[in-house]
């Protein structure tokens, strides 16, 4: 189990990296908004699951392709 701190500190590493994902024209893919518009489709318990097996990079990579 994660603590909340655990879980909101990994919700804002997935969020940086999602602002981080430039499209090949150097493009950001998304804006703070819509980024945080996803986040806040998993709950905690959602994102706790993928924790001990996705980085934050991959959890992004992983919303940004739906």
């Amino acid at each position: 189990m994660f603590s909340q701190e655990e879980i909101d500190n990994y919700r804002a590493a997935v969020l940086a990296a999602m602002l981080a994902k430039e499209d090949a024209d150097g493009r950001k893919v998304m804006d703070e908004k819509e980024a945080k518009m996803v986040l806040r489709g998993f709950t905690d318990d959602e994102l706790s699951d993928g924790m001990p097996f996705n980085t934050p990079e991959e959890m992004a990579d992983m919303l940004l392709s739906d």
